[in-house]
């Protein structure tokens, strides 16, 4: 494994060379050359929300929906790496933070709140609308390498262990052999949709707050819900839940479930 070094140095060997004061839309873009984009094309997919949910105080799958997206995606084909995220340490509107010194590498240790501030540095410096993508956006890009986070237990069951150990089951499997190398850009490949590296070893920050959802008593529809937005939904091998202020969720965080090796992000462009 690459020795950790920090942000700092990775500015003096050179990846910037300037620090530009952060203006709110400015009168021309000061960031031209965007990185590559994918377009999802509109149409229907399958989605679960993301949270706890229940039938009374029973702990339930949420309902699998069919969703329509009237519109493109426009997203990132490659997560936010390292000399892009330093360009924004630099120009004082993001946080420095640890870097491994492989510039064309996946930005890792971040939090959602780096996150969202890279987002609107980017979009004043682009002057275009550049924003994490929603949980179930996330899924539409994943295509075939997303896994379904049902557990497929009878909504009737009452014993809460048989929850508990199936999605322990279900997330080891998911992880498969552990992989703690930060590789560079395109190391895992493109899915269907020519989506690059999603699903590998960093999880992926999204817009979706963590949900206290009520199902109906037939199981099929969520019929009450409370949005918890200290917490976020983070997508990656599996779902997890880490509160919005932390970076590396193996050492505290982890608000549900097996916590995520990394922590990193792309962004859609809207517009």
């Amino acid at each position: 494994m690459r020795p950790l070094v920090t942000l700092s140095a990775v500015l003096a060997i050179g990846a910037v060379a300037t620090t530009t004061t952060v203006m709110l839309w400015p009168n021309s873009p000061q960031i031209a050359d965007v990185p590559e984009i994918v377009v999802i094309p509109a149409g229907s997919y399958s989605y679960r929300p993301s949270g706890d949910f229940r039938i009374g105080t029973r702990s339930v799958d949420a309902p699998r929906e069919t969703r329509s997206a009237n519109t493109d995606l426009e997203i990132m084909k490659y997560p936010v790496s390292e000399s892009l995220y330093a360009q924004c340490v630099a120009a004082a509107a993001c946080t420095e933070t640890t870097v491994i010194g492989l510039l064309e590498a996946p930005q890792t240790d971040i939090s959602y709140v780096d996150a969202t501030s890279f987002a609107r540095w980017y979009s004043s410096m682009t002057q275009q609308t550049w924003r994490l993508p929603t949980d179930d956006e996330w899924v539409r890009a994943a295509g075939e390498r997303y896994v379904d986070a049902g557990l497929g237990i009878d909504k009737d069951e009452e014993d809460p262990s048989k929850r508990w150990l199936a999605n322990y089951r279900r997330l080891v499997s998911e992880r498969g052999d552990s992989d703690v190398e930060i590789h560079p850009l395109g190391h895992f490949g493109v899915n269907e949709l020519g989506v690059s590296d999603i699903a590998g070893n960093i999880w992926e920050w999204t817009e979706s707050c963590f949900i206290n959802g009520q199902v109906s008593e037939d199981g099929t529809a969520v019929v009450e819900q409370t949005n918890y937005c200290g917490v976020r939904a983070v997508q990656g091998k599996h779902r997890a839940f880490i509160i919005e202020f932390v970076r590396d969720a193996k050492v505290g965080g982890c608000a549900v479930g097996i916590p995520p090796d990394y922590l990193g992000f792309r962004l859609v462009r809207e517009g």
